[in-house]
């Protein structure tokens, strides 16, 4: 053990910052803890080892993911104590679409609660636009990068016909995959993810990534992958191919054996992750964020997805803003929550959406009705429930589409009100789409953000996936 100043400088913090920890835990807590610390031990392979024992645990804004961040941390330093080296911890902060300002504030005053900043055992990491990078308050991708996450994310709506739930639903786990796969593999890699996610829960998730997988591959299901870190691989090439649409495809591959990444569930150790107690009040948790979501460990934020719902409700089916945005919002939430008031839903939820893909409420009203499918099935009733100004250019927005001559004007306001760039509004209006897309596009579509069934909606998608159950596959 070094026993420089500095470090016997951190050891006397972290020495406080466990008894701070274990004062606000009460008995159940803290026996819950020595539990932990058994269960790190035995999978790490010993003392000995538990030095090299890498782990990395996904951190949402719910009160849960707090909770287990501070057992976590509280194992973490009492093994050190107890045996002068502990593991690794790496934490990866991710919420969809985005992290937003409040959550960002909630995240600092936690890891802020438990000193973390500072020790070399533990790596703050952040998701932001597909993109893995240190934990910021400020943005983690390049501009670029956000560009072609703002395109990625409005083409698929596009692509599932509008649908809010389908634009904001199980796609992102899609997005979640491939962030958490940037993770596993970042540095020195992992040997185990921690979770608390309810085994039902899991093993939903583990069977609907296989289904996902196998409707684009040739793989036999007994070829496809078990484990969560091949999983995460192969769903992170499934966002990949999402996002290129348009280009041609690439056999998906699997990079080569390593060690198997262990899943390690906490939930029947950890009992008491629901109530908090004098430790949320510490974490400053006690009021809980206004949008603790289904999925796992609240890494889904519905302001957005109620937005999204009361814009289709206002301009497709013609109804009351406020009636679609409410019945998404607490379809959504876990528990009743204060409904936020007319302009300020839709304050809040579009500015979390221009910080998280740049996307305008024009764009996202654009992708609602999907207008250049079809032969632009739906351009005209768009133009006339929304631009009705661009009513006289009709004719030369379907030349434009069809790749005729048309006046440059015209192209940009395609371009400024879609968000997409005309190569792609000119094989969505000719349905020349590969059939195996339209196929992981009908899987997706059928799924909300917490994989349940969603009602079925044929008409709204695109002819071309409709009948994406009779096209072939590509080779895997």
């Amino acid at each position: 053990m070094n026993h420089t100043p500095h470090n016997q400088a951190m050891h006397y913090v972290h020495q406080q910052v466990l008894e701070r920890l274990l004062a606000h835990m009460n008995q159940a807590q803290r026996a819950s803890v020595q539990l932990l610390m058994q269960r790190l031990l035995v999978i790490a392979g010993g003392p000995e080892h538990i030095g090299n024992f890498r782990t990395l645990v996904l951190h949402g804004a719910d009160r849960r993911s707090a909770l287990l961040l501070a057992y976590l941390r509280a194992a973490q330093l009492s093994l050190a104590v107890r045996h002068h080296d502990s593991f690794h911890l790496r934490v990866l902060v991710a919420r969809s679409p985005g992290l937003d300002s409040a959550t960002l504030a909630a995240h600092d005053q936690c890891f802020g609660a438990l000193f973390l900043h500072d020790d070399p055992r533990v790596e703050l990491l952040r998701a932001d636009a597909g993109q893995v990078g240190p934990y910021s308050a400020r943005p983690v991708a390049r501009s670029e990068q956000r560009d072609a996450a703002r395109n990625a994310w409005l083409l698929f709506g596009h692509l599932g016909g509008g649908r809010p739930e389908v634009l904001l639903g199980a796609r992102a786990y899609l997005e979640l995959a491939s962030v958490l796969d940037q993770a596993l593999t970042a540095g020195a890699g992992v040997d185990a993810l921690l979770t608390v996610t309810p085994p039902r829960q899991r093993l939903r998730l583990m069977a609907w990534g296989r289904r996902c997988l196998r409707a684009v591959t040739q793989n036999a299901p007994t070829a496809l992958p078990h484990g969560v870190g091949v999983l995460a691989e192969g769903l992170m090439q499934l966002h990949q191919v999402l996002a290129l649409a348009l280009h041609k495809p690439t056999p998906m591959t699997q990079r080569a054996a390593g060690n198997e990444l262990q899943v390690v569930a906490l939930e029947a150790v950890l009992h008491n992750l629901d109530e908090g107690g004098l430790l949320e009040r510490m974490l400053g948790r006690e009021e809980g964020l206004p949008c603790e979501v289904h999925g796992p460990a609240g890494l889904f934020d519905p302001l957005p997805l109620a937005h999204a719902r009361g814009l289709y409700a206002q301009y497709i089916e013609q109804r009351n803003y406020r009636d679609g945005s409410q019945a998404a919002f607490q379809r959504i939430v876990e528990r009743p929550l204060p409904w936020p008031q007319g302009q300020e839903l839709q304050q809040q939820a579009q500015e979390r959406l221009l910080d998280s893909y740049g996307a305008s409420q024009d764009q996202l009203v654009c992708q609602a009705f999907a207008p250049f499918a079809e032969q632009g099935r739906r351009l005209e009733q768009f133009v006339q429930r929304y631009h009705p100004r661009m009513r006289i250019a009709l004719p030369y927005l379907h030349r434009a589409l069809q790749g005729r001559p048309c006046p440059g004007p015209v192209v940009r306001w395609l371009m400024d009100i879609s968000g997409l760039d005309l190569a792609q509004m000119r094989a969505l209006y000719a349905g020349a789409l590969r059939p195996q897309l339209g196929q992981l596009v009908q899987l997706l579509g059928r799924r909300d953000v917490a994989l349940r069934l969603l009602p079925q909606a044929g008409s709204a998608l695109p002819a071309w996936a409709r009948l994406a159950g009779h096209a072939g596959r590509w080779g895997g």
